[in-house]
């Protein structure tokens, strides 16, 4: 078989042996150690074990918090902060156990472990706005967190969040005290505590007494006036406004803005009681009503007298006060009523109770005596010398009633003589009583006249006057009158140059006017027989003259005296 060759296939050029020789030798080296580029995984390893380290080192422990809701909140982005230092991050939230709330898991850094306490606190920080002012702006851009405060007791790791911010911080100076009141009222969590009208500090909360029957309220005062909280010191309500009516009148009295939407507290220290010790925190204080109620409650010394009142003692209340000339003395504590079963009547029994410390002389005492002794014989001294007591009208716009002590000499010592556990004070009738009593009186004697007999009596007299006057007889001696008259003139006409004539008419004339006379007496003594003094009508008469006199100048005189004085309908007549 021939094989051709194809001119266009190069043919492979073959060299000599010489000419391989002259060729260079490739020389192999052997790398001794690792390479340079491994360096970048090492340190990539490196930097990934310090990181993981790192990490281990600072993990601190997971917590669980418990809110009422989530708003707001994002896992594995809200974080939690303290001092504006982010201490921990939101890792999850779910649904607690109880529908009422959510669970908030948090990745809480080392550095923050001692802070984990039983009585630490956390709360969302998200924009509020409250009487106290507006607050948590800055979560408009940065969004919501979870603020810690720190607390104290055992380490913690699960905690309920706050529904809004404490209203004292922890590290805030200043003292915490206690206030017990009967109820709350108005008052609430932030509710400012004022000294002087300054704002002191805030109520922190408050709880229900281990009682049952009183509140405590957590109070908070700030630096420096805690130091002016004494252990006599006096707190008292300065809640919204305060109206009152009394028999003093109309009161209304409110502190600022503030506490009138949301009420508050005051505290001053009585000036005779500032020299006292600094009260130390969570010093329990009473809560008064009002400024007013402290006053009172500084006289400790009281003793009590009961008082029994014929009239009505409708405006009198409790609490209405007792004054002597218009100084308040005491006041009345209870009004009771009971029944005599002997003279089957009603009492009235009033309860009163005098301070002895509001008057030098009843405060002091004899040395080594008690006061309520002392009080109690200086009392019925003055007793004895005319000290008697009334009920005056306090207030004629609110109808109050007050009682009145002052000394009626002229006033007989009259007692009821009732056993009782207190000792009596005599009574008398009030200003209104007395006119009442007085108008009573002038009824009763009226209604006890017999005034259909008086009005027929004299309906009779007025008949026989009228048959009197129109009597024929009457008419009969006018005319006779007449006669006589007419005949005097014919005497005196013919006197002259007639004397016996004159004699004789004169005669007639005489015994003309003579049975003229007579016939008159007779007429006239009807009418005196009905107007004799002792007749029953001429003294029924009389005695309604003598009382409509009495009640004429009674009026007269009340007329006179507001006339003079009209503000007394309004303010009372002056002690």
């Amino acid at each position: 078989m021939t094989h051709s060759h194809t001119p266009s296939e190069p043919q492979p050029t073959v060299r000599p042996a010489e000419a391989l020789a002259d060729l260079p030798v490739a020389v192999v080296h052997t790398p001794r150690g690792l390479s340079l580029i491994w360096l970048l995984p090492l340190l990539a390893l490196t930097i990934g074990l310090w990181l993981a380290y790192k990490t281990l080192l600072e993990k601190g422990p997971d917590i669980e918090i418990f809110f009422k809701t989530a708003e707001g909140l994002v896992a594995g982005k809200t974080r939690c902060t303290f001092k504006a230092v982010e201490v921990g991050q939101v890792e999850s939230i779910q649904l607690s156990d109880e529908p009422t709330g959510v669970r908030v898991g948090i990745r809480m850094l080392r550095a923050a472990e001692p802070y984990l306490r039983e009585e630490s606190k956390f709360w969302v920080v998200r924009p509020r706005m409250s009487l106290r002012g507006v607050s948590g702006l800055d979560t408009l851009v940065s969004g919501a967190h979870i603020e810690l405060e720190p607390g104290q007791g055992h380490p913690a790791r699960r905690f309920k969040g706050l529904e809004s911010p404490p209203v004292v911080r922890m590290d805030a100076p200043g003292g915490k005290y206690i206030l017990q009141t009967e109820a709350l009222g108005s008052l609430d969590s932030g509710s400012p505590l004022y000294y002087r009208d300054i704002p002191a500090g805030e109520i922190l909360g408050y709880t229900l007494a281990p009682n049952n029957k009183s509140v405590y309220l957590h109070l908070f005062v700030r630096a420096p006036y805690h130091h002016l909280v004494q252990e006599n010191t006096r707190f008292w309500r300065v809640s919204g406004v305060d109206l009152s009516i009394s028999a003093e009148g109309v009161k209304i009295k409110t502190e600022s803005l503030q506490s009138l939407l949301a009420g508050g507290v005051a505290f001053d220290t009585p000036d005779s009681l500032r020299e006292g010790t600094v009260a130390k925190n969570d010093h329990t204080f009473w809560l008064y009503d009002d400024k007013t109620a402290i006053t009172e409650q500084t006289y400790s010394k009281r003793i009590v007298y009961v008082l029994y009142f014929n009239e009505s003692v409708r405006g009198l209340s409790n609490g209405a006060p007792v004054e002597f000339r218009g100084i308040k003395v005491g006041k009345v504590t209870d009004i009771g009523m009971e029944y005599d079963r002997q003279n089957t009547t009603f009492r009235i029994p009033v309860l009163v109770q005098i301070e002895p410390e509001r008057v030098d002389a009843l405060h002091a005492g004899k040395p080594g005596e008690e006061v309520d002794s002392a009080a109690y014989d200086l009392i019925e001294a003055l007793i004895q010398k005319g000290l008697r007591a009334q009920l005056q009208t306090g207030s004629y716009l609110t109808g109050q009633r007050i009682i009145e002590l002052d000394m009626h000499p002229e006033v007989a010592l009259k007692r009821s003589g009732m056993p009782g556990k207190y000792p009596e004070m005599p009574t008398m009738p009030g200003s209104i009583g007395e006119i009442t009593e007085s108008i009573t009186l002038l009824l009763k004697t009226l209604q006890s006249l017999p005034l259909h007999e008086m009005a027929d009596e004299l309906h009779g007299t007025l008949k026989g006057a009228n048959r009197t006057i129109n009597a024929p007889e009457l008419q009969e001696t006018i005319r006779a009158l007449k006669g006589v008259s007419s005949q005097l003139e014919q005497m005196l006409s013919q006197m002259n140059g007639h004397p016996p004539t004159l004699g004789k008419r004169i005669n007639e004339t005489a015994d003309a006017a003579a049975r003229a006379l007579q016939q008159t007496e007779k007429t006239l003594a009807g009418v005196e027989g009905m107007l004799n003094p002792a007749a029953p009508l001429h003294y029924n008469l009389l005695e309604v003259t003598r009382e409509l006199s009495s009640t004429a100048r009674a009026i007269r005189s009340f007329m006179e005296f507001l006339e003079t004085k009209p503000e007394s309908l309004l303010f009372g007549k002056e002690k």
